[in-house]
């Protein structure tokens, strides 16, 4: 039998849900008793960040990447040190070097792509098909994606498999603080009305749109909720212009008293608390791990209705669903959840979260695909 071994490669220079998720994922896997390496770009994020696991970690050098071949022979030499036989590669740019790798060093070995972002836009031509042939299982996480993947790629569709991205839910099954115990934590008003927003301050999460909403419903003297909105910026200049553009438009429509900026923490349970209802308002989220949270607490959801939200909603049956980013259907939306008995959704929302996105199922999935691969891709 195969050892229980697998290679990860991403270089990514980014930190967020592609890199958290992949991090949770060598975690999880180290826990269930396999052996995994992760090779990345020196200073990236997410190597900075795998030093809180224990795995194996490598650098394709000091910093940066090196040229296209210079990459060929590193990844050659850590496969071969680790004896590698199935790579994982969540992490589109780095199919490049991974595909060229299997098809010009070692057409033996598995190699399964982790899909995180939308296609966007059509990739059969000849480039893509030909990287895409040496992808021996392509993972989406929701339907909606594996479909456009068939649309848009000539990707088999005997190769596509669905496995949702999945979350530890024993912090939202231990004891988490009361909502008065909450809002003190986080200095709110103990008895408003409060929507949240949770993530990074990016132009495509959408914070901006639920601000204008609310100042539209303050207008219209309908607005009887506070805000909080909690998170840092992305890590770049963009990101750092977002915040200050946030805090003009609250500064200027006269609304630091209805609005709540909080820095991000892991205590996401505070913040679950103290919201009554969670806004997932970005529109093109390929999976919104936040909205899972959410369910998994037991906080009604109110999501555009785009992509990943409406898939992990059912159309509506986990969640409220708004036209996209149309500030009439939001507020006429979020009248209709104030006005409605909840319980039922939310039970329902929460169940769901932990039939299909605990961690627990997504590890079981990816450990069978691995030992699948494992058994027909021998050294």
């Amino acid at each position: 039998m195969q050892q229980r071994t697998l290679g990860i490669l991403c270089t990514s220079p980014g930190w967020g849900g592609l890199e958290i998720n992949t991090l949770r994922l060598i975690g999880w896997l180290r826990e269930a008793g396999w052996r995994v390496h992760l090779l990345t770009a020196g200073g990236a994020p997410i190597q900075v960040h795998a030093g809180d696991i224990p795995s194996s970690v490598s650098a394709l050098r000091e910093r940066g990447l090196p040229s296209r071949a210079g990459q060929l022979r590193i990844v050659h030499n850590w496969v071969r040190q680790h004896q590698i036989r199935v790579l994982l590669v969540p992490f589109r740019n780095d199919l490049k070097v991974a595909s060229l790798y299997k098809r010009f060093y070692d057409g033996d070995m598995a190699l399964i792509y982790q899909q995180h972002m939308q296609l966007g836009r059509s990739k059969r031509n000849l480039i893509h098909t030909l990287r895409y042939q040496m992808v021996d299982i392509w993972i989406s996480p929701l339907n909606y994606l594996k479909e456009e993947t068939l649309r848009l790629s000539r990707v088999p569709e005997d190769r596509i498999e669905v496995v949702p991205f999945g979350i530890d839910l024993s912090p939202f099954e231990a004891p988490a603080p009361s909502r008065k115990e909450a809002r003190s934590l986080l200095a709110l008003p103990e008895s408003a009305f409060i929507l949240g927003v949770l993530g990074r301050l990016d132009p495509k999460k959408g914070q901006m749109f639920v601000l204008q909403a609310l100042e539209k419903m303050i207008q219209a003297g309908t607005a009887n909720w506070e805000l909080l909105i909690m998170g840092d910026p992305t890590l770049d200049e963009g990101g750092k212009a977002y915040a200050r553009q946030l805090d003009e438009f609250v500064a200027k429509h006269c609304l630091k008293a209805r609005v709540h900026f909080r820095p991000f923490s892991t205590e996401v349970m505070r913040f679950f608390r103290s919201v009554d209802v969670f806004v997932m308002p970005s529109v093109g989220e390929t999976f919104g791990m936040v909205t899972v949270e959410a369910m998994a607490a037991g906080v009604p959801v109110l999501g555009a209705d785009s992509d990943g939200t409406r898939e992990i909603l059912n159309k509506g049956a986990f969640g409220w669903l708004y036209e996209n980013e149309n500030p009439n259907s939001f507020c006429a939306t979020l009248n209709s959840l104030m006005a409605a008995d909840r319980h039922a959704t939310i039970l329902a929302a929460c169940q769901q979260a932990q039939a299909q996105f605990s961690k627990e199922q997504m590890t079981r999935k990816m450990e069978s695909l691995f030992v699948e691969m494992l058994g027909s891709h021998k050294a």
